[in-house]
Formats: structure tokens, C-alpha cells, sequence
């Protein structure tokens, strides 16, 4: 399965064959350790290719200091611990984030659509991570 960082890292490691979900969370987690702090600004775990939204989410994050913040926090907290941590330890990060987005935004309606994303593909990306091994 295809993980939604698989071809992030592509101008690091070169284009490859399709790569174990597990195996692309690890390559995240090195290029982080090694200073690759851009990973943290990422906004793919709150995206889902709508174009409009996502538009909006780059003008939040260069306009809100505190939804960037929130950003660097999901990805540092819950992006880079996916296939380390186990699913209890995530699901209880992403309530605390949900958290965190209703304190940053008194408009419910664009900080339930990125909690609502970042539940889907966070169970996405686990899900793909639980599965790539088996035999079917």
C-alpha cells in the first residue's frame, strides 16, 4: 500500500520501487533526526487533495503562528511516531490535537474538517502500516 508520504521523501532517497508504508515512517523519522526540520511543516496528514482546502490550509499556516504550531506539534507527535507507537498512544495524541484546533479556532467548521482528515488518514496510514505484511 501506498503510505501519503511515499513520494515526499523522493528528492532525498531518489525515485524507488513502491515501498513499505513502515518503511517510508522510517525514512521520516531519520531525515528528521538528521536535521530535515521541514518535515514538521508538512501538511499532508490534514490534506485530502481538495485543492480549495488545501489552499486555505497554506494561507492558515503562514498567517496563524498558532495553527503552524499545531502543525509542527501532529507532525512531531503523531506523524513521526505512526508504526512506533502503538494505536492507543496515537488515538489519544489526536483527541489532544483536536483539542488544540478547538482552542485555536472558534469556527467549528473548517477545525472539524482538518479533525475529521486527521482521523482518516492517521487510521489510514496505520492501517496500511498493520497490513503491508500480509500474505493477501
Amino acid at each position: 500500500m501506498i503510505s501519503i508520504f511515499s513520494n515526499y521523501l523522493s528528492p532525498i532517497l531518489g525515485e524507488s520501487e513502491e515501498q513499505k508504508a513502515s518503511d517510508v515512517y522510517n525514512q521520516l523519522r531519520i531525515a528528521y533526526n538528521q536535521g530535515a526540520k521541514g518535515i514538521l511543516d508538512n501538511t499532508r496528514i490534514i490534506s485530502v487533495g481538495d485543492e480549495d482546502l488545501d489552499y486555505k490550509i497554506t494561507c492558515e499556516k503562514f498567517n496563524n503562528p498558532a495553527f503552524l504550531g499545531w502543525i509542527n506539534w501532529v507532525n512531531k507527535k503523531i506523524v513521526l511516531s505512526i508504526g512506533k507507537e502503538d494505536y492507543r498512544t496515537i488515538d489519544v495524541r489526536v483527541r489532544i490535537a483536536a483539542n488544540m484546533l478547538d482552542k485555536i479556532y472558534t469556527q467549528k467548521k473548517f477545525s472539524t474538517m482538518l479533525h475529521g482528515n486527521l482521523i482518516y488518514n492517521v487510521r489510514q496510514e496505520m492501517s496500511a502500516i498493520n497490513t503491508e505484511d500480509l500474505p493477501f
